[in-house]
């Protein structure tokens, strides 16, 4: 099935962990060009170099989130180097996990700096491009925390909750302007976050799951690649569980 991303700019931001490493190799399998984003340049030049080794188009922008003007100055050398940003995807773990009243303060504090407002940073960095062009496609890692409470993951999932809002207004605001914004929420995926999760406490995360396994991380990046993609040209303004049917009811 032809995608339409082809010849697109994708950007990916948090794109050496595990769910964002498998969305940067998703779009550039469909031909997508894809700048990749993260906090060392030794890890974002591994990845480009493992894209362009596979026949693909990549770009490092090494940048660390929290800074608002390094972000602005990182979508700029992809829109130079690229020719525009068509799509955003973000995606920042959080690994804060434990009970309510052992977590410092700090954490959260933390969490707020590094996604919450790492993500806004993002979003403020390429809505102005999208909107000039009239076009573009965001889509957010927000994770299922963010409708559903996990007690043992409270920094997080408070953060999921807060960018969900935004995302749905900004949906609101840039319709009309050909931009689509929309969420991918993960449950329990396979990875080392997933681990120490297991580690803080909870236990078999795929107990209670419907379909009785864990998620995979490209299961996620192909969620992200089609949300972005001019398959779902009429969907914004939606957070997309992919938690196996862990959440039966909201």
């Amino acid at each position: 099935m032809d995608m339409g991303l082809t010849g697109k700019v994708a950007w990916v931001t948090g794109a050496t962990g595990a769910i964002g490493r498998e969305i940067a190799l998703s779009f550039a399998r469909e031909g997508t060009r894809v700048a990749v984003s993260a906090r060392t340049e030794e890890s974002v030049a591994s990845l480009v170099e493992e894209i362009k080794s596979s026949g693909g188009d990549a770009m490092p922008a090494a940048v660390d989130v929290t800074d608002t003007a390094a972000v602005k100055a990182a979508a700029q050398s992809v829109i130079d180097g690229m020719g525009g940003i068509d799509v955003l995807a973000t995606t920042v773990a959080v690994p804060a996990f434990g009970p309510f009243l052992e977590i410092d303060g700090n954490v959260f504090r933390q969490a707020l700096e590094v996604k919450y407002l790492g993500y806004i940073n993002c979003f403020q960095a390429v809505l102005p491009h999208m909107a000039e062009r009239k076009s573009g496609s965001i889509v957010a890692i927000t994770g299922t925390g963010g409708k559903l409470p996990i007690s043992i993951h409270l920094p997080g999932g408070s953060v999921n909750a807060a960018l969900n809002l935004v995302l749905k207004g900004l949906a609101n605001e840039y319709g009309e302007k050909g931009i689509r914004v929309n969420a991918a929420s993960p449950g329990p995926i396979m990875s080392e976050r997933q681990q120490q999760m297991i580690d803080a406490g909870m236990g078999n995360p795929a107990k209670g799951i419907p379909m009785g396994r864990l998620g995979e991380a490209d299961e996620v990046a192909d969620a992200v690649v089609f949300l972005a993609s001019e398959r779902a040209a009429y969907i914004t303004g939606q957070v997309l569980s992919l938690d196996g049917g862990g959440i039966k009811a909201l």
